[in-house]
């Protein structure tokens, strides 16, 4: 593909994701960009407020910055009175530095009022070219300097997919939220990677968890759309996966630091409500009114990937993301279990 249709397809390809997704894209493209890891999506979404801010950090020049994304269809501009806004905002949050980005475009009064206020302006035509420069999500190939996806970049915005039969990997296997909490904590605290979070977890317990449970718990996160993939990065020429947090990941860790427990909880539930697995059940306890473990395990086995000893192990982890939900619970009658609807 020619450089100037891959331009349009890069363009395209922003305007197909959500708000949510655009987000992670201008932050991944930012990391790229800074040459930084410091840079986060925020906790909460404020109309004009800062989606995305870290610190700039080149030595000599230590600056807090701060980003404004909107996704909008073309012909949706982005106004003067939104420039003057985010201007407010960086203002009150003490960012030194300001970049509004929009898949869009933006007015000519929003141009010099972002001018005037030493904003950053990028619409969807320069953040398309700065991906095609910068070889973000294209890769260069053959000798007339055509250009591909990367489809490893875009794997990054793959939801769980909803098919007759879930994937294996979409199944989860992390049955402590506690420990699911101190993972996401490790992926805020480091660069994402797997030996990164497995060594912060390990310092934090004094414990030996493997990078197996470093895996297995950003999945978890993943699947409650607490995590996504962030952008693989080079080790010593091996490519090393990485791990981000979302929104929605970040709130839930937030609540919890500000003492929020029930509100964090609601948080976490809202989440495993929308897991493929968790849905598939909660229909059966609805037309059954209660399941025994026996049938949940019959449910795994039929209509996802896993088999044998393995569907013993994840149904364990599934009844216990089941029972988070507050109109399910447990009943135990010896070494018999039943899951019912309350």
């Amino acid at each position: 593909m020619q450089a100037a249709k891959m331009q349009d397809h890069l363009r395209d390809r922003m305007l197909d994701t959500t708000p949510e997704e655009f987000e992670v894209l201008c932050k991944m493209i930012l990391v790229r960009q800074l040459d930084t890891e410091s840079l986060a999506v925020t906790a909460f979404r404020h109309d004009e407020g800062i989606d995305i801010e870290g610190i700039i950090d080149e030595g000599v020049v230590e600056a807090l910055l701060g980003v404004q994304v909107k996704r909008y269809r073309e012909g949706n501009t982005v106004s003067s009175p939104s420039i003057q806004e985010f201007g407010g905002a960086l203002a009150q949050g003490a960012h030194q530095i300001g970049t509004y980005v929009t898949s869009s475009s933006f007015t000519g009064p929003a141009v010099e009022t972002a001018d005037q206020l030493q904003i950053c302006h990028v619409d969807g035509e320069r953040l398309a070219s700065i991906m095609l420069e910068e070889k973000i999500g294209v890769e260069q190939s053959g000798r007339d300097g055509s250009y591909e996806v990367h489809s490893e970049f875009w794997q990054a915005f793959d939801d769980p997919v909803e098919d007759d039969q879930i994937p294996a990997k979409e199944v989860p296997l992390a049955d402590t939220v506690e420990t699911l909490r101190l993972y996401l904590w490790a992926i805020e605290a480091t660069d994402g990677s797997e030996s990164e979070m497995h060594r912060y977890v390990n310092k934090q317990l004094e414990t030996e968890f493997t990078e197996r449970h470093a895996n297995m718990n950003a999945v978890a996160g993943w699947l409650l759309g607490f995590v996504h993939r962030e952008t693989p990065k080079d080790v010593n020429g091996h490519s090393v996966q990485r791990w981000g947090l979302t929104r929605d990941g970040i709130r839930y860790l937030r609540l919890h630091e500000d003492g929020e427990s029930r509100r964090a909880r609601e948080h976490l539930v809202q989440g495993v409500r929308g897991v493929e697995i968790i849905q598939r059940i909660d229909r059966r306890l609805d037309s059954a009114g209660e399941l025994t473990l026996d049938e949940v395990r019959e449910i795994l086995d039929t209509e996802t990937g896993i088999s044998g000893a393995s569907v013993g192990r994840r149904a364990s982890t599934v009844v216990k993301w089941l029972t988070l939900l507050p109109d399910v619970e447990e009943h135990s009658h010896g070494r018999s279990k039943k899951f019912v609807r309350v």
